[in-house]
């Protein structure tokens, strides 16, 4: 017997290694691996690299089909050749010549499932990294054909774009962030399709942060000019930052993509799930605002003067009335009065209205409060002499002032975990707008969730089947034997195909969390069949 396997399994690996290099190179060559990723704008060497790199994707998906026509084409020939017959008439138990083909469906099977859950997950990072490091050549690419690039609302141009080293931008940033200089810079703001905002700046810094897992991009606009169109009134401000942005990479994040081990942590905590990771950032920077509202309302209701502070500057705001904005929770104050203490120097500011919005910065992580005075603004100089000069203007904007440099707002945040968001047996009064955002981010959670569990099970239950369509084509090639071989390929590829539509099919149920039971009970009851119709083949009609 030993003889006997040895004999089939070396006919088995042969046949198995020439057609897995045969089909390996037709999916490789004719880029049907190669859709699974995209590689827009990648350069010729780092595809060439991307393309090493899918080789072993490609193998993963063809050593099924291979092991499936190496078994039929192996056995259908020895029947034909009457070996299996000769077999039988020794007294060798039919059944045991199939131990051969059994254990290449182990060793597909194993194969199969360590690259679902390891192998590829690797080489997806490679390869995102790979795009990773080319992005900024990318993006300067674009500028120096003269074409805009769009970040936001906005659409930007430049007459010159050079490469700068992180060092000579600040010394205290963490790793992973590059940069781009901008000279000659123009650019349009842009809403439902209309300009709405023409504008140049005299230069332009671009931070590319690399260090979380979707890069990000924030544009530092500096010594602007713009003109907006709506209000036909002209503005000049010092910087200008817009974003940060998420940049859509050439290789997207596909959670099909991630490990096993990351996706088991996936299912112990959900919330780190990278579109999960990016929503609830999101949600924070609105839950930022509804703070800050609160922050004031109580300050104004037991001491005269909200304050505001930063290295710089100390602003004392004083209001008779203040509201709060139902829809987005936006603090607004009537009757305003500011002072600003800047060093040795002081000045009053009154106006009818005052706005308060968060605004991004070069921190993604700490933004900007921007309070802007509207209605009959009165500016002047303390202390104020009789006769004095009085600054009147229709608006006025108060520079800018990072939320944690609050003391009373920073421990506010950080001692409150945001988590509980997620929770949706939490109850908490919030505006219409991050009322919304929870619920929409809590219904994505479920969906998430469901999806990497359905994940888990597809790579499981798909690797498991192979040892099954092994076993069957081995068994239709001794059924059909002669001539008919490709027949007998053809007949057992129709289970094989059931099974890789049903676990499909399954997958596609997981991402909807109604139907996480039903994902479940598809993809492993397609394996389930094709076990029972390999038993009954074998059992009944084999036996024969």
């Amino acid at each position: 017997m030993f003889t006997l396997h040895l004999y089939l399994a070396r006919e088995l690996l042969k046949t198995f290694v020439m057609t897995g290099i045969a089909l390996t190179l037709l999916i490789v060559m004719g880029g049907g691996v190669a859709n699974l990723f995209r590689g827009e704008g990648v350069g010729a060497d780092e595809m060439a690299k991307i393309f090493l790199f899918l080789t072993p994707v490609a193998v993963t998906l063809v050593l099924p089909v291979a092991a499936l026509f190496s078994a039929a084409i192996t056995y259908g020939r020895a029947a034909a050749d009457n070996e299996i017959l000769a077999c039988r008439a020794v007294g060798i138990n039919i059944h045991r010549l199939l131990l051969s083909a059994a254990l290449l469906g182990v060793l597909v099977t194993t194969f199969t499932y360590w690259s679902w859950n390891f192998m590829i997950p690797n080489l997806s990072k490679q390869i995102k990294d790979l795009s990773r490091q080319d992005l900024l050549s990318i993006v300067k690419g674009e500028f120096d054909k003269a074409k805009h690039l769009s970040f936001g609302k906005f659409r930007l141009m430049a007459d010159n774009c050079s490469m700068l080293d992180p060092e000579d931008v600040s010394q205290d940033l963490p790793e992973g962030h590059q940069y781009l200089r901008l000279t000659g810079v123009s650019f349009i703001e842009v809403e439902d399709d209309e300009p709405i905002r023409y504008g140049t700046a005299d230069e332009t810094i671009i931070d590319f942060d690399n260090s979380e897992s979707t890069p990000r991009v924030t544009v530092d606009l500096q010594s602007v000019r713009s003109f907006d169109s709506l209000r036909w009134q002209e503005y000049e401000l010092k910087h200008q930052v817009l974003g940060p942005f998420s940049i859509p990479m050439p290789v997207r994040y596909r959670t099909k993509f991630e490990n096993l081990e990351r996706l088991r942590y996936y299912t112990r905590n959900p919330e780190a799930i990278p579109e999960v990771e990016d929503r609830l950032f999101g949600l924070k920077r609105d839950m930022l605002l509804h703070f800050l509202a609160n922050d004031i309302k109580g300050t104004l209701a037991n001491v005269p003067a909200y304050v505001l502070t930063s290295p710089k500057t100390r602003f004392e705001i004083s209001a008779l009335y203040s509201r709060t904005d139902q829809y987005d929770g936006r603090p607004e104050l009537s009757q305003v009065t500011v002072i600003e203490t800047r060093g040795a120097e002081k000045r009053s500011m009154s106006a009818n209205l005052a706005k308060f919005e968060l605004k991004s910065s070069l921190d993604r992580h700490n933004p900007v409060i921007v309070v802007e005075l509207s209605g009959q603004v009165e500016i002047k100089s303390l202390p104020f002499r009789e006769g004095g000069r009085i600054v009147r203007k229709e608006r006025e904007s108060l520079d800018p002032v990072h939320v944690m440099d609050q003391p009373g707002l920073r421990d506010k945040i950080k001692a409150f975990d945001f988590l509980t968001l997620l929770d949706t047996d939490y109850q908490m009064a919030l505006p219409k707008r991050q009322t919304h955002l929870r619920d929409k981010l809590i219904k994505r959670l479920a969906k998430f969730k469901a999806e990497v569990r359905g994940e888990i099970h597809f790579r499981a239950s798909y690797s498991l089947c192979s040892i099954a369509v092994v076993l069957f084509g081995a068994i239709l090639g001794i059924i059909v034997r002669g001539g008919q071989v490709l027949t007998a390929f053809g007949i057992s590829c129709v289970p094989m195909v059931f099974v890789v539509v049903a676990s499909i099919v399954g997958r596609n149920l997981a991402d909807r969390p109604d139907y996480a039971l039903l994902s479940v009970t598809v993809m492993w009851g397609s394996a389930l069949f094709m076990y029972l119709v390999t038993g009954v083949v074998a059992m009944r009609i084999l036996k024969r």
